[in-house]
């Protein structure tokens, strides 16, 4: 790629009237000092660094930055990327692997972050190994979607290799308020926590993740214990199960102290209808506080659809509440029953 990219001047990086900046397919040299004292918004994507220490110094010499977006792919020399900024209140990370002439396997690849006024935090990567996240907002918005580049989650050889550093993503998340997990990232810190503990996070207010139906059993209540102060659960669910049986063995505190919403979306429903049903039951018959159950679903056909219903009407919600059930049509987000409890 390096011979497609063109070299930026070393005079941008001395420009003091520059408020947003975009490269994109560049080569960024050596420099020796960086004045941008007007640089809010930074968008990097796919370039050519001479080193790990360009970024990073380029990145904490921008004193009012703001907003700042790095896509990177594997083939790019940056194995090691530190964010360091005082000012910063968004920051999106990509790393695409897809893209890769070979497949690096190594532990080499890192993400550390220190920016204490973060508000908004984005994680796309499939190949860095471990993030360590020092500093952000209480109030702070996350969505995290990494593998810790572990191939394969079942292969408990290659994923002993790589629990160690899983856990270091949770301690750095423990503040925020609100956070949106990818079925793979969920997926790893399960296994992870068949061996190790994660932290509480008791100042998140809002889950949104993917789950599979068949980890609904396992995954959802143990994972859902370290967030004591939950108030909303967004689920989407995917896949199927053949199952007749799906037990829950324990109920999480959030859903006997604080859960009051719960969405769950499922597209195309089929054979995974009655395990969302079982879902649905174990968490109206368990959630003490529970003010909203809202369903998204993609029936097959009306027959399904007045299964549905009718199952719902012999559920029964333990809530002291004023609880309420809605089930809209994914089709055409018409709703097809409400219900209060």
């Amino acid at each position: 790629m390096s011979f497609m990219c063109e070299m930026i001047p070393l005079s941008l990086y001395l420009c003091e009237t520059l408020v947003s900046l975009r490269l994109h397919y560049v080569a960024l040299l050596s420099f020796e000092s960086v004045s941008l004292p007007n640089l809010k918004v930074m968008h990097l994507e796919e370039n050519l660094y001479a080193d790990d220490e360009i970024l990073e110094k380029l990145i904490s010499s921008c004193h009012v930055l703001e907003s700042l977006t790095v896509v990177r792919n594997v083939d790019e020399t940056v194995k090691v990327l530190r964010v360091r900024s005082k000012t910063l209140n968004s920051l999106k990370l990509v790393l695409d692997s897809s893209k890769s002439w070979y497949n690096d396997d190594s532990d080499d690849w890192e993400v550390l972050i220190d920016a204490p006024r973060l508000k908004y935090l984005s994680l796309e990567d499939y190949q860095s190994v471990s993030f360590v996240i020092s500093n952000v907002a209480s109030s702070a918005k996350v969505e995290i979607d990494v593998s810790f580049n572990v191939n394969d989650i079942w292969d408990e050889n290659e994923s002993m290799e790589r629990f160690s550093a899983v856990g270091k993503l949770p301690y750095g998340l423990l503040s925020v308020r609100d956070m949106t997990i990818s079925e793979t990232t969920l997926k790893i810190i399960c296994q992870y926590m068949k061996l190790e503990p994660v932290p509480s996070f008791p100042n998140m207010n809002r889950l949104q993740t993917k789950l599979y139906i068949t980890d609904m059993e396992l995954s959802l209540p143990k994972f859902l214990e370290s967030f004591p102060n939950l108030q909303t659960l967004v689920l989407k669910l995917k896949g199927v199960t053949y199952e007749d049986e799906m037990w829950f063995s324990s109920i999480p505190e959030c859903m006997q102290r604080s859960l009051e919403y719960v969405e769950m979306t499922r597209s195309d429903c089929g054979a995974g209808i009655e395990m969302i049903m079982k879902l649905v039951k174990y968490l109206l018959e368990n959630s003490l506080v529970l003010k909203k159950l809202t369903l998204r679903l993609d029936c097959v056909g009306k027959e399904q659809e007045s299964t549905v219903v009718t199952q719902l009407m012999r559920f029964r919600a333990c809530s002291s509440s004023a609880s309420v059930i809605n089930v809209v049509r994914l089709e055409d987000d018409a709703t097809i029953f409400q219900h209060p409890y």
